[in-house]
């Protein structure tokens, strides 16, 4: 999760969706993936310790929903952990950037493992390109670097906007600490990209972006959010 640090170091890394109330419609951001999925995408993954917490329709259930009451998925990339349910929200126009589908119908070579088609071929995409508030007080904003067509999402709440950051990160990558320069010597800045990038210094411009423009940062990986019930 953080480049050039802390390799080796053992952390929970949680697979979330996120549900938006107080927007006219069911809004879900991302789908996530269940735990028995995951251990059988690829063989490699059989001997992971992934441990289940709640299934797609449990999570869904706890905001009395069901697959096929969401209105809108908003998805901001589709590695096959952030999309793996999407298709079980039948009647949903899924949200995605135009970058991104277009790369993920067409992955390069070293990253096409994170792709699968078949988890996304027949949704009812609407494609977005750029910045834009698709919703009143809910606003998309492109982050490429983790891929090329992440997206962050921006909610406005009575506590400030809080964003979900889209690309695949944990809080320590935004704020490493006061011995971030002897931890990543390399890294010459006080953020820390994330470990799964398709270019640096887009990650660190994304990253500054969603730093600047968020009073609450939700990276999409970070260990916390799984202790969280609302946000704010």
């Amino acid at each position: 999760m953080t480049y050039l640090v802390d390799y080796g170091l053992k952390m929970w890394r949680p697979y979330a969706f996120w549900i938006i109330e107080g927007g006219g419609q069911n809004i879900i951001v991302d789908s996530a993936i269940h735990a028995g999925d995951y251990q059988n995408y690829r063989p490699g993954f059989q001997n992971l310790p992934i441990e289940h917490l709640l299934t797609f329709e449990e999570g869904l259930s706890k905001a009395s929903l069901q697959p096929n009451d969401i209105d809108f998925v908003i998805q901001t990339h589709l590695h096959f952990d952030h999309c793996y349910n999407t298709s079980k929200c039948k009647n949903a126009t899924i949200l995605v950037q135009e970058d991104e589908l277009g790369f993920a119908s067409d992955p390069h070579p070293s990253f096409s493992s994170m792709y699968s088609t078949s988890l996304f071929e027949g949704l009812n995409f609407e494609k977005i390109r750029g910045r834009e508030e698709i919703f009143p007080g809910i606003e998309v904003i492109p982050v490429p670097g983790h891929t090329p067509g992440c997206q962050a999402v921006a909610i406005d709440t009575e506590s400030g906007r809080a964003v979900i950051t889209g690309f695949c990160c944990i809080k320590e990558n935004f704020f490493p600490g006061e011995d971030v320069q002897a931890r990543a010597p390399f890294s010459g800045a006080a953020i820390i990209i994330p470990g799964i990038h398709l270019d640096a210094f887009q990650a660190y411009e994304s990253m500054m972006k969603i730093k600047d423009l968020a009073d609450i940062v939700l990276p999409v990986h970070e260990p916390e959010i799984m202790d969280m019930e609302t946000i704010p």
